[in-house]
């Protein structure tokens, strides 16, 4: 097995910086270590954020996970450092290390109800159940 760190790269980028764009193919999962990330939308031309992440949080698993493109963008709110993990790095930290495993579970699950409650209050969902 190759060392994870082999599949870690660490990224700085300027405010305003898109990390990726909703519809990307690529798979990479990202840990930020400074600054601030929006996750956001667009619906019917109207920019909806799912998430401000800062220090600590990781984003980015949902493609990696479903292997599929990216339902989201994600772009710098201010200069921003983080780590980028290749998928192939994202599955041995799973496996080796199982309480981080957990934490970013958990943190998946609450991102999960954040997007939901987000949309929940969008009016073209709101519109879309009339």
């Amino acid at each position: 097995m190759t060392s994870a760190k082999s599949h870690l790269s660490k990224q700085t980028v300027p405010a305003g910086s898109f990390i990726f764009v909703e519809g990307d193919e690529e798979r990479h999962f990202y840990i930020i270590e400074s600054g601030e990330i929006e996750i956001f939308t667009m619906v019917e031309g109207k920019l909806i954020t799912l998430a401000k992440l800062g220090p600590g949080d990781s984003f980015g698993e949902f493609a990696l996970l479903a292997d599929a493109p990216r339902s989201a963008s994600a772009r710098a709110v201010s200069e921003c450092s983080f780590v980028k993990v290749s998928p192939e790095g994202f599955e041995e930290l799973l496996l080796q290390l199982p309480e981080w495993a957990s934490c970013m579970l958990r943190s998946f699950a609450q991102r999960l109800r954040s997007m939901s409650d987000a949309l929940k209050k969008s009016p073209q969902f709101l519109k879309s159940l009339d």
